[in-house]
């Protein structure tokens, strides 16, 4: 192969990856403003209970800390399900593609590669689900009881 053509399929891998990347950074923050809207709308569901908390002597930190627990562990269980479902579709696609037992020989080699990856996805689902729902646990969490409890919603 000639210098040229080297070059052409080098900058080409680098568009590609570049257009994942974008791609990958796109799909995380539509993921963030997602969660960060259904944390919302659980505030705004729940604004007679969190007022109602509040007349009881509930301080502001704990309803803030009671909705980021509630985001976190919903991000931990859906970066679970996200790393069983992925791992499991790769490796049926690939059994039925190259044959399963080529597959469970190359996996027994590719778990740890396979387990960090899906501690990685459990990381980045609590992760990405803490940060998007620090804005609803503010606002759930600067709510003054009175207003709360006469909301109407």
């Amino acid at each position: 192969p000639s210098e040229e053509l080297l070059e052409e399929q080098e900058r080409e891998a680098r568009k590609e990856q570049f257009r994942s990347s974008w791609i990958v950074i796109i799909s995380l923050l539509v993921t963030v403003m997602g969660i960060t809207n259904a944390m919302l709308m659980s505030v705004t569901e729940r604004f007679r209970e969190i007022g109602t908390m509040k007349c009881l002597g509930a301080l502001s930190s704990f309803v803030r800390t009671m909705f980021l627990i509630e985001s976190g562990l919903m991000g931990a269980i859906g970066g679970l399900i996200g790393a069983v479902s992925g791992a499991l579709f790769s490796i049926l696609l690939y059994g039925f593609t190259y044959g399963f037992s080529l597959m469970a020989a190359s996996l027994s080699v590719a778990a740890l590669g396979l387990i960090g990856a899906g501690f990685l996805s459990l990381l980045a689902g609590f992760g990405l689900s803490i940060l998007a729902a620090l804005y609803p646990a503010q606002v759930a969490s600067s709510m003054v009881p009175a207003t709360a409890l006469r909301s109407n919603v």
